[in-house]
């Protein structure tokens, strides 16, 4: 019963606990600086994510993406709401098309 419920609602479970990691390495950010560095570099992992799954169905991937973004911005105590926003899909778009040129690789096993 209890796998049966994950199997159906998983984006949903994974969208609430990035909320809570992101609302918590928000607050562990100790300055401005540090927040936006580690929003970018988070939008550049969301954007390696949307890349490796662009041919199947994406939005979940998007919902657990966003539940980690507006974890981040509620416990942003420092910096700009509208600069860790930017500097997100900056590193999302940026990662994004990086992978898609081929520039970056992926090593798999």
């Amino acid at each position: 019963m209890s796998s049966e419920w994950y199997f159906r609602n998983w984006a949903e479970l994974f969208f609430f606990i990035l909320l809570i990691v992101g609302f918590l390495i928000s607050l562990a950010a100790p300055s401005a600086v540090i927040s936006y560095i580690v929003i970018f570099v988070a939008g550049m992992m969301a954007g390696r994510l949307i890349y490796e799954k662009k041919k199947k169905f994406q939005f979940p991937y998007y919902l657990i993406v966003v539940g980690f973004f507006i974890g981040f911005l509620i416990g942003a105590r420092y910096g700009n709401k509208k600069v860790i926003l930017t500097l997100f899909v900056l590193g999302t778009l940026i990662s994004y098309f990086v992978h898609e040129k081929g520039i970056v690789k992926d090593i798999r096993f």
